[in-house]
C-alpha cells in the first residue's frame, strides 16, 4: 500500500567521479559569469572612452559627380590601334596579387591653426595636413605631407562657386560655409580628390594646445636636431622655454609645436619641403613611443586626450578599423613618407583681388593624381610576383 506514510528512498552517495564533475560544472560556470560581466564591463567602458571623441558626420563624396563636374565637354577620346598577338600560355600555379582599393586605408590627420582666445573666423586653416596611407596587406604606413601653399581648385560647395586657392584656406572655408569641423572635412575631401585623386577615408583634427599635450603627455619625443634648427628654436622666444643643443634632444610639448612648424630655419629658403619632413618625424616620434607603451599608460593617455580630438569616424567605423589594425601592429613598418604634390612647377606669385600677393606652388595634376593614386589605391602597382614564370606558346612546345 502506498501512501504518504511510505518511507522515502536513501539517496546514494556520489562517487568521486560524479563529485568532481559537479565541481568542474560549478567552476565552468563561474567563469563563464565572470568572463561574461567582464565583456559587458568592457564594452560599456570601451563605448565610454570612444564617446569621449568629438565625433562629426561627413556626407559620403559622391566622386562620380565630381568627376563629371571636371571633364572637359570639348575633350575627345584617343583610340589607339594595336595589332592583336597571340595570347600566351602560363604555367603560373599562384597569380600575383593585384593592389586593389581594398588593401588601402587612408586617414587624414589636420592640424588646424586654432589657439585658445582666437575667434571663430580664425579657425580651422590647416597649418598641417598628413594622409596616413595603411597597406593592409603589405602591414605598411605610408606618411604624406600635403603641402598647403598648393594653387588647387575648390569644388562648388554649399551654394559657393568654386575657384583657385590655397589648400590650407580650404578647411577654413569648409568650416565657415558648412557645419563647423564637419564642414571642414567634407570641403577638404572633395578638394583632395578633385586636385590630388585621394579618395579620404577617415578624418581627424587636433589643435595646437591638442598636440602640445599629447607631447608632453608622452613625455617629450626625441628628435635629431641640426644647427640650424638649434638656433631657430633658440631664438623662438614665444614657444620655445628652454635651449637647445644640436644632436639627439628630448623636445617638449611646445618646442615640438615650434620645431614642427618650423619653415625659415637656415637652409630652408622659402621652401614647405623641410617642414613637412620635420612633421613626419615628430608623427614617427609620436608612433614608436605609442607602440613601446604599457596598455594602462596608453589607456590613461586615451581618457585625458581623447576629448581634445575630432573624427569623422562613427563608433562602429572605429570598432571594425581597430579589429583590422591591432593583429598587424607587431609586424606594421612605418615607411619613408613624401609630399604631395610630388612633381611640383615652382613657386609663383598670385595677387589675390585684396592686392595681397601671395606665394602658391603650381602643380601638374594629371601626374599628380597618377602619382597620389598608386600610394593610395594600389592604381598599376603589383605588390608580389608569380611563384613561377610566365612563358611564351613557342616555348612550352619545345
Amino acid at each position: 500500500m502506498h501512501g504518504r506514510f511510505e518511507k522515502k528512498k536513501e539517496k546514494k552517495p556520489l562517487t568521486g567521479g560524479q563529485l568532481a564533475l559537479r565541481v568542474v560544472l560549478i567552476v565552468v560556470a563561474v567563469i563563464l559569469v565572470l568572463v561574461v560581466a567582464a565583456l559587458i564591463t568592457g564594452v560599456v567602458y570601451y563605448n565610454s572612452m570612444v564617446g569621449k571623441l568629438t565625433q562629426v558626420v561627413v556626407p559620403s563624396i559622391d566622386y562620380s559627380q565630381l568627376d563629371a563636374a571636371e571633364q572637359d565637354p570639348d575633350a575627345t577620346e584617343t583610340i589607339v590601334e594595336t595589332e592583336a598577338t597571340e595570347a600566351p600560355t602560363t604555367v603560373a600555379t599562384e597569380p600575383p596579387h593585384v593592389a586593389s582599393s581594398a588593401d588601402y586605408l587612408n586617414i587624414l590627420i589636420v592640424g588646424q591653426s586654432a589657439r585658445i582666445g582666437e575667434t571663430e573666423e580664425n579657425y580651422r586653416f590647416a597649418d598641417t595636413s598628413i594622409l596616413c596611407t595603411i597597406n593592409t596587406y603589405e602591414k605598411t604606413l605610408t606618411m604624406t605631407s600635403l603641402l598647403r601653399d598648393s594653387f588647387v581648385k575648390m569644388p562648388d560647395y554649399k551654394g559657393k562657386v568654386g575657384g583657385r586657392i590655397k589648400l590650407a584656406t580650404i578647411y577654413h572655408l569648409g568650416s565657415e560655409y558648412g557645419d563647423g569641423a564637419a564642414g571642414s572635412m567634407e570641403l577638404m575631401n572633395m578638394t583632395l580628390y578633385t586636385n590630388f585623386g585621394i579618395e579620404v577615408d577617415h578624418n581627424f583634427e587636433i589643435d595646437f594646445d591638442t598636440f602640445v599635450h599629447i607631447i608632453d603627455e608622452l613625455g617629450g619625443i626625441e628628435i635629431e636636431l641640426t644647427q640650424a634648427e638649434a638656433d631657430y628654436l633658440n631664438a623662438d622666444d614665444f614657444w620655445v622655454y628652454n635651449d637647445v643643443e644640436p644632436g639627439l634632444q628630448t623636445l617638449d610639448g611646445t618646442t615640438a609645436l615650434s620645431y614642427a612648424r618650423m619653415r625659415k630655419a637656415q637652409g630652408d629658403g622659402e621652401s614647405d619641403i623641410n617642414r613637412t619632413s620635420r612633421q613626419r618625424k615628430v608623427m614617427e616620434a609620436v608612433l614608436e613611443k605609442l607602440m613601446t607603451m604599457r596598455p594602462s599608460r596608453i589607456q590613461q593617455l586615451a581618457d585625458q586626450l581623447l576629448p581634445m580630438i575630432t573624427t569623422s569616424m562613427s563608433t562602429s567605423e572605429i570598432t571594425e578599423t581597430l579589429l583590422l589594425l591591432i593583429p598587424m601592429l607587431p609586424e606594421l613598418e612605418i615607411k619613408g613618407g613624401g609630399v604631395c604634390p610630388a612633381n611640383a612647377q615652382g613657386d609663383i606669385v598670385d595677387i589675390y583681388n585684396n592686392g595681397d600677393e601671395h606665394s602658391v606652388l603650381r602643380f601638374n595634376v594629371e601626374e599628380t593624381k597618377k602619382y597620389m593614386r598608386a600610394i593610395t589605391e594600389g592604381e598599376g602597382v603589383i605588390q608580389t610576383e608569380p611563384t613561377e614564370a610566365t612563358v611564351t606558346s613557342e616555348e612550352t612546345s619545345e
